[in-house]
């Protein structure tokens, strides 16, 4: 399980790739799947309740030149940037090297977003405070080297730098004893973070922060002899700029090599603690972007996570007939943001109104069609956390909307336009063109806000420009999306003075429940304490929460096992993955 810290929404067709992804490996998987599966199987064992399988029909469709790659799997990405070190790499295409190539976490996650094992076990003592892990393998690094407690301090080491300037939140935070200390310069160690004895690591707390078993489990260790002298304090350069290629790990697999735009080549660590992987070579290529599902298709790769989910690429895939196809729920969601300074989003009714008047379902069925559901609160149905409890579904309601807006007193002119105060109702929704879905989703808005008197106007901008109004707060509406993680704290985005809380909004209520899920140790009171939080945000609105579309992946018959689910990345599973 690896951490990456709050990534931006990205206004675009797909969600953001993941904001806080974890991406260690994981044996927790879900069931596999074969062609010899049902057509459609819903509710795939281990899953949650979206997950859909498609399986092949007919293997001897499947493509010689595909069928004739022996003891090798070839994997379709839409590009890749070269940055695989896991420390600095930002791109989810990297992160199919970067993931099994930079190392072997202390824990990782299942399904459900829980944390199990990874090379350690895990204990937290009574207080929250106190976190140790017993390293469970003799581990080896892929040059037979030992895998040492020390070498896993040298990864919070890096992030807690001052110099470090990758996607990983630092220990600082999370309350890590010394961590302060580290990053300010004054102390060469992190006071908090100790070594017992060759199996035993214990990380200590000044404060309760229950995100704090996940900033810790993601950490992989980096071999003090090879790479020690790299990781100076104050200066990570050197770590930094490492080329990856036959990097020593303790990951699954070693990059063997890149060629820039087009492959990288990967191979099978033999000391891997989970045994060899049983793939010997992967290649992971580079596909344009809109062939995902052609490329599967012709046999030019095995496998794609990143196909459309929509019915012309399943049909393709199904007329292929060796194709197998898994639908799940992307781990995120799309929404628009309000700009709270504008004092027309600052009554709970006005934003309850505004909710009302969005055909969400319509929206979300015109866009996706059957691949994407209407979402309700900031967290997957995928997760142990997910409730409905308390939570409205503002189902679309002109009626409702018009008497909530009569209540917040505003009221009709004689030209049907609502004002209060001698000032109408009127604000502009700002987004970037060809998305394709606020090209449904601006028109909708428009003519349901027209029917209440309400004046929405749209302007549209490159993606830099509108980064740049939502950080400076100077827009009024647009469409974002976030990405989720096992991590459920996300109130950075929603309390107030949040690093990436680009609402302007602020709410003590909320703040306060946050607090209270963030100092909760005991999992049961946690689930009520987040309970709380996402009934407070679905209540009072700081953004409208509009969908959760799906991923599909498509593999070919070539495979005797496949897991993956929303919590679990096809990058996560090098390692088990089994060719017939």
């Amino acid at each position: 399980m690896k951490e990456h810290k709050k990534l931006a929404g990205v206004a675009s067709l797909a969600l953001a790739a993941c904001m806080l992804l974890s991406a260690c490996g994981n044996n927790g998987g879900g069931a596999a799947t074969s062609a010899k599966s049902a057509s459609t199987a819903n509710n795939t064992a281990g899953y949650g309740t979206d997950i859909r399988t498609i399986a092949a029909t007919d293997s001897s469709k499947l493509p010689a030149s595909a069928a004739n790659r022996k003891g090798t799997l070839v994997i379709g990405v839409a590009d890749m940037s070269g940055k695989f070190n896991y420390l600095f790499s930002e791109s989810a295409d990297d992160w199919h090297v970067a993931v099994p190539v930079s190392g072997q976490c202390l824990m990782n996650n299942d399904n459900k977003g829980n944390l199990i094992d990874g090379t350690a076990s895990m204990t937290v003592d009574k207080a929250g405070l106190t976190y140790t892990f017993k390293l469970k393998y003799d581990d080896k690094y892929s040059d037979g080297s030992p895998v040492k407690p020390e070498d896993y301090v040298n990864f919070f080491k890096v992030i807690c730098d001052k110099s470090y300037d990758g996607p990983i939140d630092s220990l600082v935070p999370y309350n890590v004893i010394g961590a302060k200390d580290y990053y300010d310069g004054k102390a060469d160690d992190i006071s908090g973070i100790k070594v017992l004895d060759s199996k035993t690591i214990q990380i200590k707390l000044s404060k309760v922060n229950t995100s704090a078993e996940y900033a810790l489990g993601s950490a992989y260790p980096i071999s003090t002899a090879k790479y020690g002298k790299l990781i100076q304090h104050g200066n990570l350069s050197a770590f930094k700029n490492l080329d990856m290629t036959k990097y020593i790990t303790n990951g699954a697999y070693t990059l063997e090599s890149y060629k820039q735009g087009q492959n990288a080549t990967l191979k099978a660590n033999p000391n891997f603690c989970l045994g060899a992987p049983k793939i010997q070579n992967i290649i992971v290529k580079s596909v344009a972007e809109g062939t995902e599902m052609q490329a599967v298709t012709t046999g030019e790769v095995d496998v794609d996570d990143e196909v459309t989910a929509n019915d012309d690429q399943i049909s393709i895939g199904k007329a292929a007939k060796f194709v197998n196809m898994q639908l799940e729920p992307t781990l995120g969601y799309g929404w628009v943001g309000l700009n709270h300074k504008n004092p027309l989003f600052q009554d709970q009714k006005v934003r309850q109104a505004l909710m009302y008047a969005i055909d969400r379902k319509d929206v979300v069925k015109s866009v996706y069609s059957n691949y994407a559901h209407v979402q309700n609160i900031n967290q997957t149905a995928e997760n142990w956390l997910y409730t409905t409890k308390g939570i409205n579904t503002y189902d679309y309601n002109l009626d409702k909307a018009a008497q909530l807006l009569k209540e917040a007193g505003w009221t009709k002119d004689s030209s049907g336009n609502l004002t209060k105060n001698g000032k109408p109702f009127k604000f502009t929704f700002t987004a970037t063109k060809g998305n394709a879905v606020t090209d449904v989703l601006i028109p909708s808005m428009i003519s349901s806000y027209k029917k209440l008197g309400i004046n929405m106007s749209a302007e549209y901008v490159d993606w830099p420009t509108l980064q740049n109004k939502f950080k400076k707060l100077t827009y009024d509406m647009s469409f974002m999306a976030w990405g989720l993680n096992p991590n459920p704290d996300d109130s950075y985005v929603y309390k107030t003075g949040g690093s990436e809380n680009y609402l302007g909004y602020s709410n003590k209520e909320l703040d306060k429940a946050y607090a209270a899920a963030l100092s909760t140790p005991d999992k049961t009171a946690r689930k009520a304490a987040y309970a709380k939080v996402y009934q407070i945000i679905n209540k009072d609105l700081p953004c409208f929460i509009i969908y959760q579309r799906s991923d599909c992946i498509a593999y070919n018959s070539r495979f005797k096992t496949f897991k993956c689910s929303p919590y679990i990345q096809l990058y996560q599973q090098y390692q088990n993955l089994e060719l017939k």
